[in-house]
């Protein structure tokens, strides 16, 4: 037990299981950074926004994703299901640059 405690804390090492956790959070974290961009980039696009932008203010914190699947921007090209941590971050992103 001594040993494993060691090995973690002083040397950084982890689990498979750890390990694998970690890469995930990193992959999901890589994949916003390049899909949600691509999500603001529709919402700009679209030739409603400005009251679109309106309305996503008003839905409540946590269906703000809904919103952003429901107009389509999250659905990437080339694909048919859209991506609900993208629609989330670009949620976020819309918002933060809207001057609120």
């Amino acid at each position: 037990m001594v040993w494993w405690i060691v090995l973690s804390a002083g040397l950084g090492w982890m689990s498979a299981g750890g390990a694998e956790k970690q890469a995930g959070v990193r992959a999901e974290a890589a994949v916003l950074e390049v899909l949600a961009p691509i999500c603001v980039a529709r919402f700009h696009q679209d030739g409603d926004r400005e009251h679109k932008l309106e309305a996503l203010k008003k839905e409540n914190s946590w269906m703000r994703k809904d919103f952003v699947i429901k107009q389509g921007w999250a659905t990437m090209p080339g694909t048919e299901k859209p991506g609900s941590g993208v629609a989330g971050e670009c949620a976020r992103r819309i918002l933060a640059t809207s001057n609120l």
